[in-house]
């Protein structure tokens, strides 16, 4: 029969294994919602990965302060065509 210790042990082991199996298919940086304002100085933008249950888009602002937006909203569209003009 197996002691306490043995049956804490791979207990663990099986939690630390299961957590680490599921953390590797999770994604880096999703956004669960939309911001309401604008961003005006916008540095740099990025997609969220298609893994998100969100479909958003980061904008870095010129502060570096990061802004979920809706990919959608013809503000965010506009930001997104200015900077690709400036690269």
């Amino acid at each position: 029969m197996l002691t306490a210790r043995t049956v804490l042990l791979l207990i663990l082991l099986l939690t630390f294994s299961l957590h680490h199996a599921t953390a590797y298919f999770m994604p880096v940086e999703c956004c669960f919602k939309y911001a309401q304002k604008h961003v005006r100085r916008a540095q740099s933008v990025y997609e969220t990965p298609r893994d998100c249950s969100l479909p958003a888009v980061v904008i870095v602002a010129a502060t570096g302060a990061k802004v979920c937006a809706d990919p959608k909203n013809l503000w965010v569209k506009k930001i997104m065509k200015k900077l690709q003009r400036k690269k």
